[in-house]
């Protein structure tokens, strides 16, 4: 995956919803002003009804409404409020003799002084004189129209908005994609780095080994050792790097077993004794007992094993290790103490990153690729848990695991 493939899922991000939001602000404005539109018209279509059931000489009635009677040539108005001035019934009655002559699909028609008119036309006596009923919803046609503009204006604020959130939201929503990507490519980087070393010393030992056909198995037991051990360091980075990559494969699990947390961590305690007695470590344990998390077994004896080895690995002879496991509020707490040398603030920021060891000085003699610490953060974080280092050059180290308790490890 490059930079424009990125780019390519980027674009699915923000065209494809953006296109999907523009178009329900559009049919969603479309739909208030059509539902506003259809309202207003049909009061006025309604009004002008119900002053054509009514006679003209009816005083009631309060719209602006002006009768007009065309008999032949002649043309005759009335208005039933003083609502009309001469000019506006003179350019209706001019409007109305031009209209007779055409034949209109919609009953409605503009003055040159820009006034809005509906009308119902009918017809009756003997020479078939035309009555038209004029109504003027000048009014409701600017509203209508300042309506249409308002929302013209809403709905394209409303795509700009759009426009600006899945812009942002397309950048965040490829960024743990990208940082997927940045990662695996760290770690292929980082891994064909680590293999290169032992890789080249098998090499050599081989051709030390091949370069001599009459030596003995004896002769060669020397480069024979180096190039197992060797061996035994690849192998021992290939288990991390796939113990890496199934604790990301199974993060999306969502039903973990409840299990018992403090007894998992008592029965690894044991498996590490004697290698504590070996360096004289004092070797300590406290625990509350049925604190319960949803883990799978496995990943808890990997996490404890990880921190306890790491633990003993620096501890001087003489030392000490303490592990606690309480129940603190919602999380179950490892807490794993040892003394020793420390470790500085500036690496404490650097000691989770894959492939960081805190002493470089011995990287091609050591077993350790600096994963471990790695390989224990992504299993609490798929527990969706916390881990942190606290330490004092000098004096002491300390991990501190919070994981979320099991429901039925929540004490009342």
């Amino acid at each position: 995956m490059d930079e424009k493939v990125l780019k390519k899922l980027q674009h699915k991000f923000f065209y494809v919803p953006v296109a999907i939001g523009w178009l329900l602000i559009i049919l969603a404005c479309a739909m208030v002003y059509y539902v506003l539109h259809m309202q207003s018209m049909a009061q006025v279509e309604n009004a002008l009804l119900k002053a054509s059931t009514k006679p003209y000489f009816d005083t009631v009635h309060s719209d602006k409404i002006v009768y007009v009677f065309i008999d032949g040539g002649e043309v005759t108005s009335y208005s039933l409020v003083d609502a009309f001035t001469s000019e506006e019934i003179s350019d209706i009655e001019n409007s109305l003799v031009a209209l007779d002559n055409r034949n209109l699909i919609f009953n409605r028609f503009s003055t040159s002084t820009g006034k809005k008119y509906m009308y119902e036309v009918s017809r009756f006596g003997e020479k078939e004189i035309k009555k038209f009923i004029v109504i003027d919803y000048t009014d409701t046609y600017n509203t209508l129209l300042t309506m249409g503009i308002t929302l013209i204006c809403v709905a394209l604020v409303g795509m700009s908005a759009v426009i600006g959130f899945y812009y942002i939201y397309s950048q965040k929503a490829i960024q743990p994609v990208k940082q997927s990507f940045e990662r695996q490519q760290e770690l292929i980087a980082n891994a064909s780095h680590e293999l290169k070393t032992p890789l080249t010393i098998v090499r050599t030992n081989l051709e030390l080994i091949g370069s001599d056909p009459s030596a003995t198995v004896g002769d060669n037991a020397k480069w024979l050792e180096s190039a197992e051990y060797q061996v035994g360091r690849m192998h021992s980075l290939i288990l991390d790097m796939l113990d890496l990559t199934r604790i990301d494969a199974t993060k999306a699990m969502v039903e973990r077993p409840p299990i018992a947390i403090n007894e998992i961590v008592e029965g690894m305690m044991l498996s590490f004794e004697a290698t504590c007695y070996e360096k004289s470590i004092e070797l300590s344990y406290a625990s509350q007992d049925n604190i319960k998390v949803n883990a799978d077994k496995a990943e808890i004896e990997k996490l404890i094993s990880i921190l306890l080895d790491n633990a003993i690995k620096y501890t001087p002879d003489n030392g000490s290790i303490k592990v606690e496991v309480q129940q603190q509020r919602k999380n179950a707490v490892l807490t794993f103490y040892n003394t020793g040398e420390g470790i500085s603030q500036e690496n404490i920021a650097n000691i989770f990153d894959r492939f960081f060891k805190v002493d470089a000085s011995h990287k091609e003699t050591s077993n350790s690729f600096g994963l471990g610490l790695s390989i224990a953060k992504s299993i609490v974080q798929s527990l969706k848990g916390d881990i942190r280092c606290e330490s004092e050059v000098g004096k002491f180290t300390k991990f501190v695991v919070e994981l979320p308790l099991s429901q039925s490890g929540k004490s009342e």
